[in-house]
């Protein structure tokens, strides 16, 4: 009869062994385990390295996906438009709407800049007589450290010469990977559930409807954080180009609003960056009165935002906790810089809905069962079945 503190002990343990107290050989069994999870890890991260910029193109345009999907619904069920056309119309009106607002916020800011190169220059003349009068510096020690500056430019010439050829070539790549994301977009929204039937069709029978659902739900958390984050991000950029126009710099609403809506889609630092530079434009082309009343501007917009529309919209499309959000873009922007940081907190809520439906715990009750997607999977199950069944009676 086996003792109740032997139970499921093997038998034919060595005497060093059995030595060891079980809490230690349990800790260095889990410990190999994740080390090699670990490893797997940072060699997967390494060989996407080397495809960072096709896997972001990807990351675009499933991002873009989420948004536009619900837009290719509406076309497809109330007009005459397939769904490839209702795709194609959604992709030439996203491509017409942003090439639009930068043309828009570029023809102002060219408009404008002589206006704000002859203000900058002021600017930088009005701080440094401050400095030089508050902090007693004579004009020759300026000037000396203005010569040693350009000394060093100019001692550096090959060095920012090479780095412009470089920034030539990133900007071909940014060309290449806008381009394999347009693609990507219109496949995706033209026929993206017959690509993921495909894709989950290759795992095991019994892993394919819990699979299925589980992304469902992740999908659904995707979705409902780009929607919102296209509302708040919006509502910031309105309500500070507002305040631009509120202090007489009417003509620098556009591209401060499309700065701001770009940046706001980085998790806590766009926001801060973006604000920072409307209070530095109204400061060289204003005075520090109005900065501070433009600094003030973006503090309301930016409390507003982080203390109603946040909480309020944000917590009903994905439910994570500030510190998780934190951690993800600190952890997002030390493997892969700024797009890091801008696709952590997606991933982040696609990865909690998909978890929390494959551990019992369905986020979104409401999504029920695909039965269509279920009867997929089972006539496949039926017709491989079928197709064995022949094998062995054509081998008989």
């Amino acid at each position: 009869m086996i003792k109740p503190r032997d139970r499921g002990r093997p038998a034919s343990l060595p005497p060093e062994v059995e030595e060891i107290p079980i809490g230690v050989r349990r800790l260095s069994a889990w410990s190999w385990r994740i080390l090699v999870i670990v490893a797997a890890l940072v060699v997967l991260i390494k060989a996407a390295s080397y495809v960072s910029s096709l896997i972001l193109a990807v990351l675009v345009a499933v991002l873009l996906a989420a948004m536009l999907t619900p837009l290719v619904r509406l076309l497809t069920r109330y007009t005459f438009l397939g769904r490839a056309a209702a795709s194609g119309v959604a992709l030439i009106g996203l491509i017409v709407v942003v090439i639009g607002m930068f043309t828009l916020a570029g023809r102002q800011l060219i408009t404008q800049w002589a206006d704000i190169q002859d203000k900058a220059v002021t600017g930088f003349q009005t701080v440094t007589d401050w400095a030089t009068t508050t902090f007693n510096i004579d004009a020759p020690m300026l000037t000396t450290a203005l010569d040693e500056l350009v000394e060093k430019l100019q001692e550096n010439a090959t060095t920012l010469l090479s780095g412009a050829v470089s920034t030539v070539g990133v900007v071909g790549n940014l060309v290449t990977g806008l381009v394999i994301a347009l693609f990507t977009l219109f496949f995706m929204l033209a026929g993206g559930s017959e690509m993921w039937r495909w894709a989950v069709g290759l795992l095991p029978p019994g892993a394919r409807v819990p699979t299925h659902e589980a992304v469902r739900r992740g999908w659904k958390a995707l979705s409902a954080y780009v929607r919102t984050q296209i509302l708040v991000a919006g509502v910031d950029a309105t309500g500070i180009a507002i305040g631009m126009i509120a202090l007489g710099l009417g003509s620098y609403a556009v591209p401060i609003w499309l700065l701001v809506f770009l940046f706001s889609f980085i998790p806590l630092v766009g926001a801060i960056v973006s604000g920072a530079i409307a209070v530095l434009l109204v400061l060289v082309l204003k005075s520090w009165v109005f900065a501070i009343i433009m600094l003030v501007i973006v503090l309301a917009v930016q409390q507003i935002e982080g203390n109603v529309l946040q909480p309020f919209l944000m917590g009903k499309a994905v439910s994570l906790h500030p510190v998780a959000v934190l951690l993800g873009v600190a952890a997002g922007a030390t493997v892969a810089g700024i797009p890091g940081a801008l696709f952590s907190i997606p991933l982040l809520a696609f990865v909690n809905a998909t978890l929390l439906y494959l551990t019992g715990r369905d986020p979104s009750p409401d999504l029920g069962a695909d039965t269509a997607t279920q009867e997929h999977f089972l006539a496949i199950e039926r017709t491989v079945a079928a197709a064995r069944s022949a094998r062995r009676i054509a081998r008989r």
